[in-house]
């Protein structure tokens, strides 16, 4: 492959180039093949201009292929292009599909120029990049480099003296290389029968153009394009000032709601996953990553379902210290008996009653959770509530006498309705206490044991569990995991509302 980078496509990426090939779809990687091999790889996004009247054709064989329709906000969303995401099984890495019905460029978050060429770019490809994957002709690529360097340039950079950004000044090189001086004049005269492209062919004779020369070309080229603007100048500056207005706000919006949905949405429902397991299992590492994994591409909202120590909220942090206060030091045992439990008393009781509001600040955020799925995001929580185990494992706290009968009945109905709001997936993380203990060692080894026994015997009715083995090392539970939550996002994507 003769491309930029060594490293190797995906297998997905050459499965889809394959598939849609198979099925006879009219396809090309239609911009940046400098760096083609870093798209086949799954580090930058894949650029496809498909031939429009094969649409439908297109999508289902995306969909046959297991990649995900998702849709943009309204500031990342142009006319005439999908995006569609697909994951690598073998190494869990995103494949991000811009998929092109029309050849739009121009200003960020507008695109106000659609380009004429699609059939000639159909035309003008090949498979000198690569086998699988077709790119256009050097000529054809030029051709579009050059329109689309003036074309994105901010209004405030066509003034004085004119540069090009390193990365474009070097894919310009790499195609001016390439490029082939009689095949150029041919394609512009074609492409631009209207104007003189002399100064186009120009650009290939030694030594390299400065910046402004190229720019001074690619200037006159956009302004042939003129009738092809989808919208006046002002109106397309105007209207990107307003969505770039609207993507800050909603940026800030989101630091004090962060409910607020910023990012690309799956076209059908979103999916709310829950991760469980025992102290040492990995969980809050593998729930942080699998969040981290997701907001590459998608609009991901994070929620703590515990009921540990960790808490900021000001009733906790008193109810703390009144404990610290007003607990008694204990006396050691020397018979080798186990400690009597002291029943609770008054304060006991009433300290206890935290657990209540805490609840029913879990039942919201579950509401919360599912109506942010049923829109396309997706949810993960670390952790989740369970009723079959009292005073452990981010079970009920306030049975067995903890509390006063009223509240142990409140909260038993607090947990069954957090339990009608039950998660999509839940994955457990399944490890042995030895493995556990050792990852942390100054927890008590038969509170962990415990812990790992009752990972095992939870249940949880109309959810879909997933048993993972977390004695594995962290590289290989987190592909598991991304596996998993991959093949329900497709699920619930393509499931009926």
């Amino acid at each position: 492959m003769a491309t930029t980078s060594a490293e190797a496509p995906l297998a997905t990426a050459l499965a889809i180039g394959r598939a849609l090939a198979a099925r006879g779809v009219r396809f090309v990687h239609w911009k940046s093949n400098s760096h083609l091999a870093e798209a086949l790889a799954g580090r930058t996004d894949i650029d496809v201009y498909a031939d429009p009247l094969q649409q439908e054709e297109v999508r289902s064989c995306l969909g046959a292929q297991g990649c995900l329709e998702v849709v943009s906000q309204p500031w990342g969303r142009y006319p005439g292009v999908e995006d569609w995401l697909a994951v690598d099984d073998a190494t869990g890495r995103f494949l991000h599909i811009h998929l092109h019905f029309a050849l739009v460029t121009g200003l960020r978050r507008i695109k106000h120029l659609k380009l004429p060429w699609g059939a000639a770019l159909l035309l003008n490809s090949d498979h000198a990049l690569d086998p699988v994957w077709p790119t256009p002709t050097a000529e054809m690529e030029l051709m579009i480099l050059i329109v689309r360097m003036w074309a994105k340039m901010p209004p405030a950079k066509r003034k004085g003296s004119l540069r090009l950004p390193p990365h474009v000044r070097a894919e310009l090189d790499w195609l001016l290389s390439r490029a082939d001086p009689a095949k150029l004049a041919q394609l512009a005269g074609e492409l631009l029968p209207d104007i003189d492209t002399a100064p186009v062919v120009a650009l290939l004779a030694a030594p390299p153009p400065s910046d402004a020369a190229v720019l001074a070309v690619s200037k006159a080229v956009y302004g042939a394009l003129a009738d092809h603007h989808r919208m006046s100048w002002p109106a397309a500056r105007l209207r990107g000032t307003w969505l770039n207005l609207r993507a800050m706000a909603a940026k800030e919006l989101r630091k004090i709601r962060p409910a607020t949905v910023t990012g690309k949405r799956a076209a059908g429902q979103g999916l709310v996953v829950a991760f469980i397991g025992s102290d040492g299992s990995g969980k809050s590492t593998l729930t942080a990553e699998i969040r981290r994994w997701l907001r590459y591409k998608l609009d991901v909202h994070g929620y703590y379902m515990g009921s540990g120590q960790g808490s900021t909220r000001l009733f906790d942090r008193l109810r703390h210290a009144v404990k610290a206060k007003t607990k008694k030091p204990k006396t050691p045992k020397t018979d080798g008996k186990p400690p009597r439990r002291k029943p609770p008393g008054f304060l006991d009781r009433l300290l206890a009653l935290h657990q209540l509001p805490a609840i029913g600040s879990k039942r919201r955020a579950l509401a919360q959770a599912r109506r942010l799925a049923q829109g396309g995001s997706m949810v993960v929580l670390d952790r989740f509530p369970q009723a079959q185990f009292n005073g452990i494992y981010d079970g009920p706290r306030l049975q067995d006498g903890n509390s006063f009968g009223w509240a142990a009945r409140a909260e038993m109905r607090g947990y069954r309705a957090a339990a009608a709001l039950k998660p999509d997936l839940l994955v457990k993380l399944v490890v042995s206490p030895a493995v556990a203990h050792a990852r942390k060692p100054d927890h008590s080894l038969s509170n962990i044991a415990r812990k790992c026994a009752i990972t095992r015997e939870l249940g949880f009715e109309g959810v879909t569990v997933v048993s993972i083995d977390a004695d594995q090392p962290l590289d290989q539970v987190m592909l598991a995991a991304k596996r998993a939550v991959w093949h329900h996002i497709l699920r619930k994507a393509n499931a009926p509302r």
